[in-house]
């Protein structure tokens, strides 16, 4: 005789169902029942709906519409943790169904039943019965943990070698159970024995089925391969996964289709770059859309920026665009705009040294290149050797005193430094006018042609004043620095120029260390010429700033400022 059999309750005839349900409702037939009652059994799949439902919102709610960081239509994974939450709320609300269902179907609560004669798993449609006239024996364990009651285990041990668990967590209900199992079983052999159908029944609620040997049991052998694949599908809920998985792929499509929508509406409301890119990496539907509106939304931002620089950028990145009339006329109206800030602070009354300052800026603007180089040609070899053999003739006319030669302090490893500092004032001036990106004034070299340039040209020549020490009998020869000067662009003739001419000082103090070994305390040859040099830079410094600022312009007032914090 088989232990296990399964049958569908439909397929239950009515006197079968009617007696187990009367069964199940009277204590004096029922050993023990483990069934959950409705409002527990609703409370946890309606909370199993509601979390699910939650992490889903989470998930969808995640960045929605945000063009930047919204990746939904990329992200394929979001597909499968949409199937598992939509899993959970299919399944919780089939649970909730079906659990209103088999109750109404029923009239008991499911779940298992154990009688004197059977173990009833009535917590589906298909009930699972284990016949207890096949039990061989009945084991119940109490179990302790730490000395402290946990569970009973009670195990039924069956004539074919197999078991079956039922667990209780509560001892005194078990002990009651496992009195009532014996007394029952007693009372059922007893009915049974007197022929007492009444209470027979009562007790084995399945006593027609086992009169009909268990037919039309769903694990009956002769039952058919598709059958069973379908009853096995239905155990494992593929169903539901079924369901789910088309829930979740037509939520993903909607999800992302409306944030689709809202990242091109805030796309459009924001007008910005990062914006419009976001889109483009992570939208969908308005893509071309998007692409051809890009440039005009860069070039409306690059313009608050007032940038040359920026603008220039764009010409690049978007050659082939209708942005560049506009790209260019913003150029020229930063350009003008630098040049109507030079002429407020210019001199007024050269009128070449504004359009020589225009032509350079126009060169700038249609060649994009702010930069204008400094150059200064210096005295060659052989111009500084005549004047030392000048300087030379003129010791007879000292009385005795020799003059030191100044060739050799004005050549090139010393000028360097000098005119580095003319370099840095010319650039600190014009840096307070003009952007960088509009001009860009840097030193550079004599065979530089292509590129405009501010050209400064010195020679040094004997002043006709001798310096001389109390400490020393060496004379030194005041020396005359005369600077031409000149505004060059290419492929323009005209040039703004402009002379000057620095005088050696009247008298100045040269300070230096000397040893105490030196009896004669002589000042450095290389000194006295430096300090003469310095000098005569400070003045053109000066001079250049005049040349091309007004005394009261802001520009002149620092660079004056300055001057007189360097000295």
């Amino acid at each position: 005789m088989r232990v296990f059999y399964q049958f569908d309750y439909d397929a239950l005839s009515r006197n079968v169902r009617k007696q187990l349900a009367r069964s199940v409702r009277n204590p004096e037939h029922l050993v023990y029942g483990d069934a959950n009652a409705n409002w527990y059994t609703y409370t946890v799949n309606l909370s199993l709906c509601l979390f699910c439902g939650f992490l889903v919102y989470l998930a969808a709610s995640a960045d929605y519409g945000d063009p930047i960081k919204d990746t939904a239509w990329a992200d394929r994974h979001l597909l499968l943790w949409y199937s598992i939450l939509f899993f959970g709320i299919v399944y919780g609300a089939y649970a909730m169904w079906q659990r209103l269902q088999m109750v109404q179907k029923f009239h008991f609560l499911p779940g298992r039943y154990l009688f004197p004669m059977a173990l009833i798993d009535v917590r589906s449609e298909k009930i699972g019965i284990h016949d207890l006239a096949q039990l061989r024996k009945l084991d119940a364990i109490h179990h302790e943990t730490n000395g402290r009651y946990t569970k009973t285990v009670f195990t039924f041990n069956f004539t074919d070698g197999t078991r079956k668990t039922l667990v209780l967590t509560n001892k005194n209900r078990a002990e009651i159970a496992l009195e009532k199992f014996n007394r029952f079983q007693h009372n059922a052999r007893a009915a049974f024995q007197n022929r007492d159908i009444a209470s027979l029944y009562g007790f084995d609620p399945l006593l027609d089925l086992r009169k009909s040997k268990w037919q039309k049991s769903l694990n009956d052998p002769g039952r058919s391969l598709g059958k069973k694949i379908l009853d096995l599908l239905m155990e494992l809920k593929l169903p539901l996964v079924i369901v789910a998985i088309t829930f979740a792929a037509i939520f993903w499509y909607g999800r992302n289709a409306a944030s689709d929508k809202k990242m091109y509406m805030t796309a459009k409301q924001a007008q910005t770059e990062a914006s419009y890119l976001g889109y483009l990496g992570h939208g969908k539907f308005h893509i071309a859309e998007m692409q051809a509106e890009l440039p005009r939304v860069v070039f409306k931002e690059v313009q608050k920026k007032n940038s040359v620089s920026a603008l220039r950028a764009l010409k690049t990145r978007f050659p082939h665009t209708d942005i560049q009339a506009d790209v260019n006329e913003e150029i020229h109206q930063l350009y003008d705009k630098s040049l109507q800030k030079f002429r407020a602070q210019a001199v007024n009354s050269d009128t070449g040294l504004i359009k020589a300052m225009e032509y350079l800026l126009k060169y700038a603007e249609e060649h994009d290149s702010p930069g204008v180089t400094i150059n200064f040609a210096r005295p060659s070899p052989s111009e500084l050797s005549q004047l030392d053999a000048f300087l030379k003739l003129k010791e007879s006319n000292l009385r005795g005193m020799k003059i030191i030669p100044a060739a050799k302090y004005f050549a090139d490893d010393s000028a360097a430094t000098r005119e580095s500092r003319i370099t840095t004032g010319i650039r600190t001036a014009f840096s307070s006018i003009f952007p960088n990106d509009v001009l860009a004034f840097s030193p550079g070299s004599n065979t530089q042609s292509n590129i405009p340039m501010l050209q400064i040209a010195y020679q040094i020549e004997p002043s006709g004043k001798v310096f001389t020490s109390d400490r020393q009998d060496d004379a030194f020869v005041g020396l005359v620095m005369r600077f031409k000067a000149a505004i060059v662009v290419p492929d323009v003739k005209e040039r703004w120029k402009f002379d000057l001419e620095v005088e050696p000082p009247d008298s100045f103090n040269v300070e230096y260390k000397t040893s105490s070994r030196d009896a004669v305390h002589r000042a450095p040859e290389s000194q006295v010429y430096a300090v003469m040099a310095e000098r005569a830079f400070d003045k053109l410094a000066l001079k250049i700033n005049a040349a091309f600022f007004r005394p009261d312009s802001a520009v002149y007032i620092k660079q004056l400022n300055r001057s007189k914090g360097t000295s």
